[in-house]
């Protein structure tokens, strides 16, 4: 798409939503897996789910990149 020099913002916004939310939900598991030990910053799982958390607020939380795509697929704004 960037080669043709075509706009990509659509793209990126589904490719960081799934991404991100794709990465939260794995971390949340690891972290069930893991029990209480998944909390202790000792262990990986700890550091993966706050780095999933933090990666899902840069260029945009994940309410934004769903409005974004909302607002391609409906052409309806969500800001008035």
């Amino acid at each position: 798409v960037k080669n043709r020099g075509e706009v990509s913002t659509i793209p990126v916004s589904m490719a960081k939503y799934f991404a991100t939310e794709t990465a939260k939900r794995n971390a949340d598991m690891a972290i069930q897996i893991h029990g209480g030990y998944g909390f202790s910053d000792e262990y990986e799982p700890e550091r993966l789910w706050r780095d999933c958390r933090v990666a899902s607020l840069y260029e945009g939380t994940s309410q934004i990149q769903k409005l974004i795509i909302g607002r391609h697929l409906t052409g309806i704004s969500a800001f008035f």
